[in-house]
C-alpha cells in the first residue's frame, strides 16, 4: 500500500465531495499506519529542505565525559553534528553513584542506541520495589515490578560506571558515533567566555604531577555537563547555587552477604527509620548488593562515619550481622544536596543535568533529571541545526526543564528523603497518601503495569517548537512522537497530574 492510499483508506470521506461530513470541522481518527505515514512523510520532507540550507552553527563543546556529556554528544551525533568532549580527569569516572534507571531514563537510552547493550550487561530481573521498618524489617508496601518485566522501555539496574563505559565505547565507534566525537581527557576547564559569535573555554591540558599547559578552545556554543562539581556553572555564577545541602553524610558501598539470599530479600529496600534510613538493593551478578544510608550525625571526619558503619549495617540489613558475616567492595562518601541555578543558559552557554540541578539520591532522580535535561537540549540543538526552529528553541530548553525541576523533581525528591528519614516508622503506612495510592494500585494488576509505563508527567517534547506544520500532521504527530521517543507533549499535562498520585508515578519511575 502506498502513502497516498494509506491516507485515502484512513480517510472515509476522502473521495465523496458531497459527504456532509467533508466541510464540517473535525478530528479524524487516523489508523495507526496512516499516522505512522504521515508523520513520517512530513518529518523526511522537512529533513531534505533543511539539509538544502546551511546549519546555523557547526560544532558543540561539551565540558564533561560523564554520562551526561557522553550521551548528549551520542544523540547530536546522529544527527551529524559533531562535538568536542573535555574531561578534567585522565579516563571515565567510574566511582559508585546511580544504579537504577526508570522508564523515562530507559527511553531516552534507547533512543541513543544504547538500552540493548545495558540490558546484556545488567541483572535480568528486578522483581520487586518496597519500603521496610528497620525496627523489625516488616515489608510495609511493594509495587511488583514482574508486571513490566516483558516491556522494552522497562527500568533497567546497572552501575553507572558500567554505563559510562557502554557510552564510551559508542562515542568512539565508528558507525555508532560517526566519527564526529572527540573526547580528550586531563583538560580541566578553568574558565568560559563569550561573544556575539562564539563561545570559549580556557583549560589546562596535562596529567597530575606533569607540566600543564593552557589552551583556548573555541566553538558555536558550550554545553556544561561537568556534574555538581561544574567550572562551567562556577564560572558563570561563581559559588552561587541557591537550595540547601542536608545534615547528614551519605554512606554509599557495594557490599557481598549471604544474608540477603537467605532471608529472601529482593529488588529494592527502602529503609524507613530516623538514624538508619536508605535503600538496600541487589545491583549486579554473584550476589552484588548497594547499601546506601544516611548518618544523620553531621561534622565527623570520614574516618569516624565509617566507624560508625557497622552499627547501621547490624540494625539494617537482614539477619543483623556482625561485620565478619559480609564482605564491602567500594566505599564512597558524599554530602547531598537540593540546588539549582537561576537560569540554564546564559548567551551561548547551557548547563544541563547536575551542572544545573542537585537533589538527594532518594528516589533516583538525579539521574533521571539529567536524561531528560540530555534528551531536551539535543532535540533542542537538533532542530536549530536543522534550520527548523530558532536559536529561541535553546531559552525554551532552559526555561522548561528548570521549571520542572523545581516544580516536580525538587519537591518530590524531598518528599521522598522525608518519607523515610523522618516519618513515623510504626504508622507512616496508614497516613502517607503516597502508600495509600500504591496500595489502591495494587488492586488490578492492568491499571497497575499501565502506572508503571504511562508517559512520564517531567518529559517534555521540545519537537513542537519546530516549524509550524500542517493542522492534520500537527495532530497525529505529537502521538506517534510520543509513541515511538517516549516524550510527552508539554509541562500543560502536568496539571492533569497533580498530587499524590503523580508523586507514586514519579516515584515509580525514578526509584
Amino acid at each position: 500500500m502506498t502513502f497516498g492510499d494509506s491516507i485515502k483508506n484512513a480517510l472515509p470521506h476522502y473521495n465523496n465531495p458531497s459527504s456532509p461530513h467533508l466541510h464540517q470541522t473535525h478530528t479524524v481518527a487516523l489508523s495507526a499506519r496512516a499516522r505512522l505515514d504521515l508523520t513520517r512523510w512530513y518529518y523526511g520532507a522537512a529533513v531534505m529542505v533543511a539539509k538544502t540550507t546551511n546549519p546555523p552553527y557547526s560544532k558543540i563543546l561539551i565540558a564533561g565525559a560523564g554520562p551526561s556529556g557522553l550521551l548528549l554528544a551520542l544523540l547530536l551525533a546522529q544527527h551529524d553534528i559533531p562535538s568536542l568532549v573535555l574531561e578534567s580527569w585522565p579516563g571515565l569516572d567510574t566511582r559508585l553513584r546511580a544504579t537504577q534507571y526508570g522508564v523515562p531514563a530507559t527511553r531516552i537510552f534507547r533512543r541513543a542506541g544504547l538500552l540493548a547493550d545495558i540490558r546484556k550487561a545488567s541483572i535480568p530481573k528486578f522483581p520487586v520495589i518496597c519500603w521496610r521498618r528497620v525496627a523489625d524489617g516488616e515489608k510495609l508496601v511493594e509495587i511488583d515490578m514482574s508486571l513490566v518485566e516483558e516491556e522494552e522501555d522497562r527500568m533497567t539496574v546497572l552501575q553507572l560506571g558500567e554505563i559510562i563505559q557502554i557510552m564510551y565505547k559508542h562515542c568512539m565507534d565508528p558507525e555508532k558515533g560517526r566519527g564526529l566525537i572527540e573526547v580528550r581527557f586531563n583538560h580541566r576547564v578553568t574558565g568560559t567566555g563569550q561573544d556575539g559569535d562564539k563561545a570559549w573555554v580556557d583549560v589546562e591540558v596535562g596529567k597530575e604531577g606533569e607540566d600543564k599547559t593552557h589552551e583556548r578552545l573555541e566553538a558555536d556554543y558550550v554545553v556544561g555537563c561537568d556534574g555538581a562539581g561544574s567550572a562551567v556553572r562556577k564560572s558563570l555564577y561563581g559559588r552561587e547555587w541557591p537550595g540547601q545541602t542536608f545534615d547528614c553524610r551519605f554512606m554509599v558501598q557495594n557490599v557481598f552477604y549471604d544474608g540477603f539470599a537467605d532471608h529472601g530479600w529482593e529488588g529494592g529496600n527502602y529503609m524507613i527509620d530516623p538514624d538508619h534510613w536508605g535503600l538496600i538493593a541487589r545491583r549486579g551478578h554473584g550476589g552484588l548488593w548497594r547499601v546506601t544510608y544516611g548518618d544523620p550525625v553531621p561534622g565527623l571526619t570520614d574516618e569516624e562515619y565509617l566507624a560508625r558503619r557497622p552499627w547501621h549495617l547490624k540494625a539494617m540489613l537482614p539477619g543483623h550481622p556482625d561485620p565478619d558475616q559480609y564482605r564491602i567492595e567500594h566505599t564512597n562518601i558524599y554530602n547531598i544536596h537540593n540546588r539549582c541555578v537561576e537560569s540554564f543558559k546564559v548567551g551561548r552557554i547551557l548547563l544541563a543535568a547536575d551542572a544545573a540541578h542537585a537533589c538527594n539520591p532518594m528516589g533516583g532522580y538525579g539521574c533521571m533529571t539529567a536524561c531528560l535535561d540530555v534528551g531536551g537540549l539535543a532535540d533542542c540543538l537538533i532542530g536549530y541545526h536543522q534550520n527548523r526552529a530558532g536559536p529561541e528553541i535553546l531559552e525554551t530548553y532552559a526555561k522548561v526543564r528548570r521549571d520542572i525541576f523545581l516544580k516536580y523533581v525538587d519537591a518530590r525528591s524531598i518528599k521522598n528523603l522525608n518519607r523515610v528519614s523522618k516519618a513515623d516508622p510504626w504508622t507512616v503506612a496508614e497516613t502517607d497518601p503516597f502508600f495509600k495510592i500504591v496500595k489502591e494500585l495494587n488492586k488490578d494488576q492492568e491499571e497497575m503495569k499501565k502506572f508503571l509505563m504511562k508517559v512520564s508527567s517531567i518529559e517534555y517534547d521540545f519537537t513542537q517548537h519546530y516549524d509550524q506544520r500542517p493542522a492534520a500532521t500537527h495532530a497525529t504527530s505529537n502521538a506517534v512522537n510520543g509513541t515511538s521517543n517516549g516524550i510527552s507533549n508539554g509541562v500543560a499535562k502536568h496539571s492533569e497530574d497533580e498530587g499524590a498520585k503523580a508523586e507514586v508515578a514519579l516515584h515509580m519511575e525514578a526509584v
